[in-house]
């Protein structure tokens, strides 16, 4: 056995008490088999994720961030999925700047009923988060100069100047009304990227 079997990421998750989470119950009830490393948070709707709960999350130790909510079109609220993808827009930007890989923090949907796609969404991402190592490890990052940088990023992500930059990208995203992850992620760092390097990060 090689060192990325023995390695068992610690994942956090944010799950959407309407859809993914209740697609976690089902996958509990079906006893479907998925890896234990992930723990949950449950909150109403992944509109609710504020940027800098993954930034806090890696701060205290996780390996990994999954958040799963209702498939686009289907929230509970309306629209609080797609505010859940400007969010996660945000976070890739903010990984990316301070040099940690964009892959350990994931946004994916499944319904109620779709316990199975729940369990195959953990598994994949476990296996993601395995074969990158460790927080650090993969990025070449002490611990040390992680913690400052993650803890300078949340304390810049609760700031005025970075929080008008994402709204002014978030109104431009709605503007276009394309909702492309690629897209969403291009505008915000368009936005955002020059009051992210003012910010000392």
């Amino acid at each position: 056995m090689n060192k990325i079997d023995k390695f068992e990421p610690n994942i956090l998750g944010f799950l959407c008490n309407w859809c993914c989470y209740t697609a976690a119950d089902s996958a509990g009830v079906a006893r479907f088999q998925y890896p234990p490393n992930i723990r949950v948070i449950r909150i109403m709707c992944t509109g609710r994720l504020d940027p800098t709960f993954p930034l806090e999350a890696f701060s205290m130790g996780a390996d990994g961030v999954f958040v799963g909510g209702c498939h686009l079109g289907e929230c509970h609220y309306q629209t609080g999925n797609y505010h859940a993808l400007i969010s996660a827009g945000f976070v890739h930007v903010i990984l990316e700047y301070i040099g940690i890989d964009k892959r350990r923090f994931l946004i994916e949907w499944a319904s109620a009923a779709e316990g199975s796609r729940f369990v195959k969404l953990i598994t994949d991402f476990t296996d993601q988060i395995k074969m990158l190592g460790p927080l650090g490890k993969s990025e070449n990052i002490s611990q040390e100069v992680l913690k400052k940088r993650l803890k300078n990023a949340i304390n810049a992500s609760r700031g005025r100047k970075l929080r008008t930059a994402l709204l002014n990208a978030a109104k431009n995203i709605i503007k276009e009304n394309n909702y492309s992850r690629e897209t969403i992620y291009n505008i915000i760092k368009n936005k955002c990227y020059r009051t992210i390097e003012r910010s000392n990060l």
